[in-house]
Formats: structure tokens, C-alpha cells, sequence
């Protein structure tokens, strides 16, 4: 059973029910997905997830994720890092940046982190539109960050501070 956990402009955030994985699974495209790594993998961090839906039919749109990231020693340095996977039939329709924008909110509502970040592939015009839709600002880019189809790629990245929202 989904809980939704936070709703606005048409799209939902809720906790995954039994089968969403599935579904997403099915009808993804693999568009912009990291290679394979088998070398031994540091201890996994927590990861928060909330699928996204259309919040007037329920229908299921894709996910977000979310994790602490550290650019210091102390929780003043820590940040959330985000990241957003549409279905291909929920792209190009503006879910995709109300759903960050959703996320970024629910994010400096419920916890004491002052920094949002994103980052995604140089090539990723779709997403690239979506972070500054939602009021993402364009910070620069992380050479040979991912490994995708064995060539070293380049991501771009995006942050939104507490003090940048209204």
C-alpha cells in the first residue's frame, strides 16, 4: 500500500508498494544507466525512495532517490543528493521538474540539510531542463564521473541551497 508523502501541481511522491519496482523495471528504457562493476562495492548508503505518481489517476510515473553526501567532516558540510527516473511515457510532460521541485521542498521541510544537489549525463538536455524548472542552478561539471558503454562521461551539476526558495 503506497503513503503518499507529498503531493503538488499534479504529481505525488509515495512510499513504493509491492509490485512498483516491477512495473518500473518493465517499461524502462536503460537511457543514460551507468556499466556493470563487479569490483567489491564500499558499504551502500542510505537511500530514501519515493515512487512518483499522477496524482489525479494514481498512474505511475517513475521514482526518486535521495542520499546524504559529505563535501566536509561535519553535518554542516553534508548535503542531500537527488536523483530522478521517468518512464518514458511520463517524460516531456513537466512531471519530471515539479517532481524535483516536490522532492527538494519535502526535503528542507523535514530535515535540517541547507543544500540540494543533482547531477546528470552533459547529454541530458530532458534532464538538464527539468533541475533548472525547478529551480536548480547550473553549478559546472564533473569530468569522467560515470562509466556508460565502456567511455568515461562527463555529468553536470546542479544545486539549490535553503536560502534559494522563497
Amino acid at each position: 500500500m503506497r503513503r503518499v508523502v507529498a503531493a503538488a501541481d499534479g504529481v505525488a511522491l509515495a512510499t513504493p508498494a509491492d509490485g512498483d519496482a516491477a512495473a518500473l523495471a518493465a517499461d524502462w528504457d536503460n537511457a543514460f544507466d551507468v556499466d556493470p562493476d563487479d569490483r567489491p562495492q564500499p558499504p551502500p548508503v542510505a537511500l530514501g525512495r519515493a515512487v512518483v505518481l499522477d496524482a489525479v489517476t494514481g498512474a505511475l510515473l517513475g521514482q526518486v532517490t535521495w542520499h546524504e553526501v559529505r563535501w566536509g567532516r561535519t553535518r554542516a558540510c553534508a548535503a542531500w543528493n537527488v536523483g530522478i527516473a521517468l518512464l518514458p511515457a511520463a517524460r516531456g510532460r513537466g512531471a519530471g521538474a515539479r517532481a524535483l521541485r516536490l522532492l527538494t521542498n519535502h526535503l528542507f521541510a523535514t530535515t535540517d540539510l541547507d543544500r540540494v544537489e543533482a547531477a546528470t549525463d552533459v547529454d541530458n538536455a530532458a534532464a538538464r531542463r527539468a533541475l533548472l524548472a525547478a529551480g536548480f542552478l547550473a553549478e559546472g561539471v564533473v569530468r569522467g564521473a560515470q562509466l556508460r558503454g565502456g567511455v568515461r562521461r562527463d555529468l553536470a551539476l546542479f544545486g539549490v541551497l535553503r536560502g534559494d526558495r522563497p
